[in-house]
């Protein structure tokens, strides 16, 4: 652990005492690129409080909510290390392959890790296997629907869909566009899938209660990943040229059309769900988020950044987006709700890369 420098940070004992970590809502965590320093961020009052010393340089990380578990992996070692939040104790576990992605479960004890054309199921708390998917070949799209009923997967370079149903193992295939394809996006009422097209510059909506394609979003050049808003009222397109588009999650219908001053990185949504907003980059080397409502208002804030944003996340009050940022040692922080920026919050590393919570208000991804 590390030691402490200043007033605003605690001991590891002190700090496992008053808090656990039992608030996914409340505690951010940023790997360093550089080396196996982990940052623990309080964003309810925006501090950095902790570091903690990892086993290894994540390449990838995910984080367990209900059992306050962060998992991680790195680009050379077929291992799942294991971190335990309540009891500070490291584990690992052997894998069959280099994993390439890290999907959790909403109960927070299954883990999908996907690696080289196979996805492993897996209980990382007690570090048993409940099944291994090898039907579809690598790039793998992995999604679990919010009621934690069914896994589904892709074939990113072909469109073709597997639906398992978690608790007999069943599965059936869907056809999700034509390839190559986005990472599947769902929303979190579980009647919509969606991928962007990147043949044809569209993207494809599926209803999976009524079992029909929607009409297909066209845009003028490559979508990036639709997403859905957590109250699955809203789909928002964006694609590389700006041109972005708000959609009624049920008929389809466009509701408006945009165009943003950059091109366009990720997706998402706060404000309890009333604003959209696009982060992009702006002359290769300027940030920018485009704040827009997800009603007929033609109201557009765009916000200029100095530098470009990395890693997005919006905290499950919908209030603050906090990113990570290219050429900086801070996290970047943005007011949704009064749509100003805040003060930027010291990671304590040397070149923060990934931003991870327990529970976000991204619910799709």
């Amino acid at each position: 652990m590390a030691s402490v420098n200043n007033t605003h940070e605690v001991t590891a004992s002190q700090f496992h005492q008053d808090t656990r970590f039992v608030d996914g809502a409340r505690w951010a965590f940023v790997t360093d690129a550089k080396s196996k320093q982990l940052s623990v961020i309080d964003t309810f009052d925006h501090k950095q409080v902790q570091t903690i010393e990892l086993q290894a340089i994540p390449s990838l990380i995910a984080v367990s909510d209900i059992q306050d578990l962060i998992v991680y992996s790195d680009e050379r070692h077929s291992v799942l290390y294991i971190y335990d939040l309540r009891k500070s104790t490291h584990h690992q576990m052997p894998l069959a392959a280099i994993p390439q992605q890290l999907v959790f479960h909403s109960d927070g004890a299954q883990l999908a890790v996907g690696s080289q054309d196979r996805i492993d199921l897996i209980m990382p708390l007690t570090q048993t296997y409940i099944d291994t998917i090898t039907e579809l070949k690598s790039p793998l799209s992995i999604n679990f629907d919010n009621g934690g009923y069914n896994l589904y997967l892709n074939e990113m370079a072909t469109g073709k869909a597997i639906i398992y149903r978690l608790h007999d193992k069943f599965k059936r295939t869907l056809q999700l566009g034509t390839g190559p394809v986005s990472e599947i996006t769902l929303s979190p009422d579980a009647r919509l899938a969606m991928v962007a097209q990147y043949r044809n510059n569209q993207v494809i909506v599926h209803d999976l209660y009524a079992k029909q394609t929607l009409p297909a979003v066209q845009l003028s050049s490559a979508p990036l990943r639709p997403y859905v808003s957590s109250d699955s009222q809203r789909i928002i397109v964006s694609s590389h040229d700006g041109e972005s588009v708000v959609l009624d999650a049920w008929d389809g219908k466009t509701i408006k059309s945009l165009s943003i001053g950059a091109t366009p990185a990720s997706i998402r949504s706060g404000w309890i769900e009333t604003l959209g907003i696009i982060d992009g980059t702006r002359n290769q080397n300027h940030g920018q988020l485009s704040v827009f409502s997800l009603d007929e208002q033609p109201k557009l804030n765009e916000v200029s950044i100095e530098r470009p944003l990395i890693e997005t996340v919006v905290v499950s009050d919908s209030k603050t987006l906090f990113a990570t940022q290219q050429g900086s040692t801070s996290l970047y922080l943005y007011d949704i709700r009064n749509q100003q920026v805040l003060a930027p919050i010291d990671t304590k590393l040397i070149e923060p890369r990934f931003l991870v919570m327990g529970i976000t208000n991204t619910v799709c991804h």
